[in-house]
C-alpha cells in the first residue's frame, strides 16, 4: 500500500513537469503579453476565446 502512494506521487511529479515544459514560442507571446496593458490584454483574451469557441467562423467587427 505505501509504494502504490509512492508511485502515485511520482506519477503526479511527472505529469506536473510535462506541463511547465515550454517552447521559446510560447515563452516570447508569455513575455510579450505581459507587457499589455490591462485593456490589451482583455481584448486579447476576448479574441483567444472567441477563436477557441468557434475558430471556423468568421468575426465580424
Amino acid at each position: 500500500m505505501l509504494d502504490r502512494k509512492k508511485n502515485d506521487h511520482i506519477n503526479l511529479e511527472y505529469a506536473g513537469s510535462e506541463t511547465t515544459v515550454l517552447t521559446d514560442i510560447e515563452r516570447r507571446l508569455i513575455d510579450l503579453y505581459r507587457r499589455l496593458s490591462r485593456i490589451e490584454q482583455q481584448q486579447v483574451r476576448r479574441v483567444a476565446e472567441i477563436l477557441a469557441i468557434n475558430p471556423k467562423e468568421k468575426v465580424e467587427g
